[in-house]
């Protein structure tokens, strides 16, 4: 995107400077939070959580399919041998196993993981409405109207698609683009596109301070009742501080980072999008969003790739992609953030979570020798933030069909996202239409901290 394009867009979801006519009903009961800020890495598609964090050894062959167990750096707690540098850092992270819902298409999966509340339809085919509820990344921005000196709510690398159709609940939905989040590009190359915050050359320090006056004289003559004028001059504030700050374009810089370091992460989109989310949340964002994304490797010699819609959504080939493609580039990125973020003294004061729509169906379809979407069981993981590193919340039958301990709901995950940020998922913030919108109607789970 270019400049004007840039502030012009994606700087709706970047509020440090909101006016009280926009944020002055927000009153959240806040609590000491547990974390600053939260890292969801989404996994859309649904990885198979049988083959890979709730193993079933014992089961039948067409159950617990060809992938043996490991031990971890946690005794008793196992994880697939697909995932060895994951089994280092088990101490940090607690496994969710007693996640379930009922939506089996991903359409309304995505919907209720991201916002904690169920679709009214259960079909395929969704669009994006305005009437939509909101992602959870961009209700708690609603909620949480403290400064930021970074965009506090990013979304990395692109959003997620089933063809050409983009799947609801990734946006802000009834509170209005204003609370979107802050998109940044990666390409499925794994480049990073920054956005352009620099002014352009005619513009001098003198014009910059003189039109802030100009800006201020017009704050001050406005109708501050009015929502357009209101947005439209917090916006002009924010990028004249955009303009102000050139030292923030460092932090989409990651020519700044070693080599080694991004060889660590991996040097395609996915540890790419994943360093860069490190650095943002670094420099202080709050919640960003990584979404898998199609990557370039998975279109080989121009032919189309083997997935059936999302990435994870292995219907076909998936014993060879969970094996060949995915798991390796899932466990060698989510192992160099732990690492990173543990060295760097970041994982106490972030809250990182791992997570899909839903699980893959412990039966093996064996007309594709492949799995379908099981939302009736899977699992989530969870690090940082004080959590129980190195523990499993919750159990599922011998087979990973269903949850026999501690049920979880999305809500219930996105009730222990708010909270863990400090923010009472009983808040109720103003949608764009003035009706009260209340953040999570879910539990916090409070026994994996």
């Amino acid at each position: 995107m270019n400049r004007r394009t840039t502030l012009k867009t994606g700087l709706l979801s970047w509020t440090p400077f909101a006016l009280p006519s926009l944020v002055a009903s927000v009153e959240p009961p806040f609590s000491t939070p547990r974390a600053r800020a939260c890292l969801l890495l989404y996994m859309d598609g649904g990885p198979s959580h049988v083959d890979l964090l709730d193993m079933k050894p014992q089961a039948p062959a067409e159950i617990r399919g060809p992938f043996l167990p490991i031990a971890t750096s946690v005794p008793g707690i196992a994880v697939s041998e697909l995932m060895p540098n994951l089994a280092l850092q088990m101490h940090h992270v607690v496994q969710i196993r007693s996640v379930r819902h009922q939506e089996t298409v991903h359409d309304p999966a995505v919907y209720q993981t991201l916002t904690g509340f169920k679709h009214f339809s259960s079909a395929g085919g969704l669009k994006v409405e305005d009437s939509d509820l909101p992602h959870m990344g961009s209700a708690f921005r609603r909620a949480d109207p403290r400064p930021a000196v970074m965009p506090p709510l990013v979304e990395i690398p692109g959003r997620m698609k089933m063809q050409d159709r983009v799947l609801p609940g990734q946006s802000s939905g009834i509170l209005g683009p204003f609370w979107d989040p802050f998109q940044v590009e990666v390409t499925p190359a794994g480049d990073v596109i920054p956005p352009q915050f620099d002014r352009l050359q005619d513009v001098t320090d003198g014009r910059l301070k003189d039109r802030r006056s100009l800006l201020e004289k017009v704050q001050y003559a406005s109708d501050v009742e009015s929502r357009d004028a209101s947005r439209f001059l917090s916006l002009q504030e924010q990028a004249l501080s955009i303009l102000e700050r050139p030292s923030m374009q460092t932090a989409f810089d990651l020519d700044r980072e070693s080599p080694a370091t991004r060889d660590r992460y991996g040097r395609h989109r996915h540890g790419t999008s994943v360093l860069l989310a490190r650095r943002l949340l670094e420099a202080g964002a709050r919640f960003v969003t990584v979404y898998w994304g199609k990557e370039e490797q998975d279109w080989a010699d121009g032919k189309p790739p083997r997935l059936a819609n999302n990435p994870w959504d292995t219907h076909r080939n998936h014993f060879p992609l969970v094996r060949e493609s995915l798991v390796p580039r899932a466990d060698q990125t989510l192992t160099a953030l732990l690492a990173d973020m543990h060295d760097r003294g970041l994982l106490d004061e972030t809250l990182i979570v791992w997570m899909g729509e839903f699980g893959r169906t412990p039966r093996i379809n064996r007309q594709w020798a492949s799995r379908d979407h099981w939302p009736h069981a899977y699992t989530v993981l969870m690090a940082g933030a004080k959590t129980q590193g190195g523990s499993a919340f919750g159990r599922t039958d011998r087979y990973a069909e269903s949850v026999v301990d501690d049920p979880v709901s999305p809500a219930d995950l996105t009730a222990t996202i708010f909270q863990t940020l400090g923010v009472d998922p009983r808040t109720e913030v103003p949608a764009s239409d003035g009706s009260p919108y209340r953040l999570s109607n879910g539990q916090p789970i409070e026994a994996i901290f």
